[in-house]
């Protein structure tokens, strides 16, 4: 997470007097305020009662999540910011990931063919 002196941008309410939401840059370097997701569409796998496999298979119907590609965080859908996916393996339909469900998004596999 990006943050100032250690402390998380999403925790800091003013800098130097000025409204957090106010500050655009800090020293010409644009500064973004909280998450910036996109919507996705996945398929999902838990690991346990279904393979990681099974989430390409559900890719193409799937589900809808909220995606931080800049911090590379999964949210459920319409919750940027507030509330991780649950954890487990996710599939666009060409690639099989592993979400912990807190803080890390790695890529798992290939789908099979």
């Amino acid at each position: 997470m990006p943050s100032i002196n250690g402390v998380d941008f999403n925790s800091i309410s003013s800098l130097n007097g000025a409204p957090w939401s106010s500050v655009t840059d800090i020293g010409g370097v644009p500064v973004t305020h909280g998450p910036t997701c996109t919507i996705v569409r996945l398929g999902f796998a838990d690991g346990r009662k279904n393979p990681p496999s099974f989430a390409c298979a559900s890719a193409p119907g799937g589900f809808l999540y909220d995606f931080d590609a800049t911090n590379n965080l999964l949210y459920t859908s319409n919750n940027c910011g507030i509330n991780f996916a649950g954890p487990g393996y996710y599939s666009d339909g060409m690639a099989i990931y592993y979400w912990d469900g807190s803080s890390s998004w790695t890529f798992y596999d290939v789908c099979p063919r």
